[in-house]
């Protein structure tokens, strides 16, 4: 079993640029593992609330878009993302 460690390279709402960052490391051939996940509810009385829409009125996106690469390539993976795609940012409220 391969036990590689993985270094999130790649963190957003949009899908439209996840996929584009997706293509940006498939055609500098590095391997990546791409998720998307729904952000879970907050829990509590029941209320079944996102944290992104705490504080935000309208329609938010819930889907979380992560890619990660080997630890090995993620100095390369960056230099190839960086000015391309959004920014990593912090997991949360900033997404």
């Amino acid at each position: 079993m391969n036990m590689r460690k993985k270094a999130v390279v790649y963190r957003s709402r949009d899908e439209a640029d996840w996929a584009k960052a997706q293509r940006l490391l498939a055609e500098a051939g590095i391997p990546h593992f791409p998720f998307a996940a729904e952000e879970s509810p907050v829990a509590g009385c029941g209320i079944k609330t996102t944290p992104g829409r705490l504080f935000r009125r309208g329609a938010v996106p819930t889907a979380v878009y992560r890619i990660e690469v080997a630890e090995e390539d993620r100095a390369r993976a960056e230099d190839i993302l960086r000015d391309k795609v959004r920014p990593v940012g912090i997991y949360g409220f900033n997404l």
